[in-house]
């Protein structure tokens, strides 16, 4: 069984950062682990993000992801990976208040089987990141998604649409990609029922 909730407490957000040090330094060797004197993998986007986790009932971290919204710094996908001109364009005519990005998306590798993977993923999604979302009036979600992880999230009914072409050097091979809050309501019409039942009792 695993247990979902927001991570505001300083000492356990260091318990994910330490996560994902492990994950992207050690295992992954995405990032150079030297930089991390502290095993900690933290950066600027960190202080403008909501942070959610799941954990399992011996209290260990299991999954992380953050919700990166109205960042004075902009947004990673943004930095770093070119866009086709025509987003690039649409994105000038969107209010930049409106604007999010998913990422650190992190599963301890003992539960990356489907089963597993669906529960986190569908449960962050449709849970803590839509209602977040909701809360705060946003549009648009961004994230830089390799294309297995956008292929399977399409089987959970989560349509990211890739706005460039596969790029490198951000830690793996990735698309930019963009979810429309209006296009991720539609897919999952469920989750827009419980998220007004939320609101009204």
């Amino acid at each position: 069984m695993f247990y979902f909730f927001e991570v505001e407490d300083q000492n356990f957000l260091e318990r994910i950062y330490r996560f994902r040090y492990e994950i992207l330094c050690e295992e992954l060797k995405f990032f150079d682990a030297n930089r991390y004197k502290k095993k900690l993998e933290h950066d600027e986007y960190d202080d403008y993000s909501h942070h959610f986790v799941a954990i399992d009932e011996d209290f260990n971290i299991v999954a992380t992801v953050r919700l990166i919204h109205h960042s004075p710094i902009g947004y990673p996908t943004l930095h770093h990976l070119k866009l086709y001109p025509g987003v690039e364009e649409l994105l000038t005519k969107l209010k930049y208040d409106r604007l999010c990005e998913i990422s650190r998306v992190f599963i301890d590798k003992k539960y990356r089987n489907f089963s597993d993977t669906k529960t986190i993923i569908k449960h962050f999604m449709t849970e803590q990141i839509y209602l977040k979302a909701k809360d705060h009036g946003l549009e648009y979600g961004f994230a830089a998604i390799e294309k297995r992880f956008w292929l399977l999230l399409k089987k959970f009914n989560i349509n990211f649409e890739l706005i460039g072409k596969q790029q490198e050097g951000y830690g793996s091979p990735r698309y930019p990609a963009i979810l429309p809050i209006y296009r991720f309501e539609k897919d999952n019409k469920e989750m827009v029922k419980n998220y007004l039942r939320r609101r009204w009792y």
